[in-house]
């Protein structure tokens, strides 16, 4: 043999002695490889949402679980300035998603309200500060992880990663589902319809036959209805107000709710599940303001936020109201502000300046307030104090304790414009269940319906002229 032959045979048992070391340490690194996949595609990215779910309702995302894979899938054949808004665009439809299903909501609703969340102070509340607080932290690391380690899940076992991922799919339809019975706009589909305008026979005060009264429709942010028997009677002991009932027949009932509290306005407002879109777009229904204005009524909207949400501004002059109140357009100011996140005047002085608008109508008046205090999440203290909320009080808990104190400010405040004005019809009713976050404080609602309360008037209609003569007590008649 060759000197040169000899070198060859000696290179070749190296080449192969070096391929099968390649070999082998590939083998070792398979595992570490498949590993790093399963943890980008599918831990590291779902680790928040998982953990949040032993105390907050968490709805189905099997959508977002996929969305996350598939981008980990795609990751090293992508340049850092795609992954990066690709990963993010992910984050956005998984974040929207849980907060259109806790608000029930939909994600056309939720998209179109984005621009007036600048009106919405979200750092006021301890808990969404530090819920964007750690959605960042861990989305950052989510991010570095997934730049640095693409090159090695990309070596990844992909049968393993998708059988894992239809595994945490499969696992995750039933366990959302379970977690809270949906009562989204979509879920209201062929289910027959109710309102507390027309079960209560409320809808009658606008028919041309009936004497015309001033009439308010209040329409209560959050207000749910406790399964507890005691826990309601708490809620509204400011009703057995002997005097009111001397004045007022009292009825109360119940009705299902689909939706955000744009879908519960259009439900007691245009008897419809629509969406207020339909009205933009000249194609909705026949609504209540309309028909009292009519009849010769002066009608007025009243809320203590910003036009710009839901649109308000634009689609409440299109269904009869001939005056809309918002912070922008209102010529009455307020000493107090309250609320959390959603700030603006106090509900109950709200309800002082209804009961003088109504006291000193030139014309009978239909007004329509949304309140605004008891907005999810509220803030401690807002209210008289009157159950030692900090522990919990009679309700078990501290949020929904101070829920409860703000509402029944608000209805000891009815109670005194109904007293004030005992020949004006009034009904109150819920907008949606509380919002709540945590399973155990959603709880104690029902999960479907809302209260209403309707204030009809006992005696007949006083012969004073019928609106011939306005006060001239009111300054502001003809305002707000």
């Amino acid at each position: 043999m060759s000197v040169v032959e000899g070198s060859r045979i000696g290179s070749g048992a190296v080449e192969e002695d070096s391929a099968a070391s390649g070999r082998s340490q590939s083998r070792r690194c398979f595992p570490q490889a498949t590993l790093l996949l399963l943890l980008g595609g599918i831990a590291v990215p779902n680790a928040l949402a998982v953990a949040a779910n032993i105390w907050v309702d968490v709805p189905p995302r099997s959508a977002a679980i996929a969305a996350y894979a598939a981008v980990t899938f795609l990751s090293a054949g992508l340049h850092a300035a795609v992954l990066v808004p690709l990963y993010l665009a992910a984050v956005a439809f998984d974040g929207l998603g849980i907060v259109a299903h806790v608000f029930f909501m939909d994600l056309t609703l939720v998209t179109e309200t984005i621009p007036a969340f600048t009106h919405v102070r979200v750092f006021t509340s301890p808990f969404y500060a530090g819920l964007i607080a750690a959605v960042t932290i861990v989305l950052a690391g989510n991010i570095l992880f997934l730049l640095r380690c693409r090159s090695a899940m990309a070596r990844g076992n992909r049968l393993v990663f998708l059988l894992a991922l239809l595994g945490c799919v499969g696992a995750d339809i039933p366990i959302g589902s379970a977690s809270r019975a949906t009562q989204g706009p979509a879920a209201g589909i062929g289910q027959p319809f109710e309102s507390a305008v027309r079960m209560s026979g409320f809808s009658e005060t606008a028919d041309s036959a009936r004497p015309k009264r001033n009439v308010l429709l209040v329409l209560v942010e959050s207000l749910g209805i406790l399964r507890d028997p005691q826990h309601r009677n708490i809620l509204f002991s400011a009703f057995d107000d002997a005097d009111l009932r001397a004045r007022f027949t009292l009825t109360s009932g119940t009705t299902t709710f689909f939706g955000a509290t744009a879908y519960g306005e259009m439900r007691e407002l245009c008897q419809s599940r629509s969406p207020y879109r339909v009205i933009l777009h000249g194609s909705g229904p026949d609504c209540l303001p309309g028909a009292y204005a009519a009849r010769g009524y002066r009608t007025v909207s009243v809320h203590g936020f910003s036009g710009e949400f839901y649109k308000r501004d634009q689609w409440y002059a299109k269904i009869g109201f001939a005056r809309s109140v918002f912070p922008e357009t209102a010529t009455t100011s307020y000493a107090r502000r309250c609320g959390g996140p959603f700030i603006g005047p106090c509900d109950v002085e709200v309800a002082d300046t209804i009961s003088d608008r109504l006291a000193n109508a030139s014309q009978p008046m239909f007004i329509y307030w949304v309140t605004l205090n008891s907005h999810v999440p509220v803030r401690a203290g807002e209210a008289t104090p009157r159950h030692g909320c900090a522990t919990g009080g009679p309700f078990g808990d501290p949020e929904v304790c101070a829920m409860a104190e703000i509402w029944q400010d608000l209805f000891e405040a009815i109670t005194r414009l109904a007293k004030r004005n005992p020949e004006t019809e009034i009904l109150l009713v819920g907008d949606h269940a509380p919002p709540l976050w945590r399973r155990a404080a959603r709880g104690l609602f029902e999960p479907d319906r809302v209260p209403w309360l309707r204030l009809a008037p006992r005696g007949p209609l006083a012969a004073a002229g019928d609106w011939a003569a306005p006060s001239r007590a009111c300054a502001a008649c003809g305002r707000d």
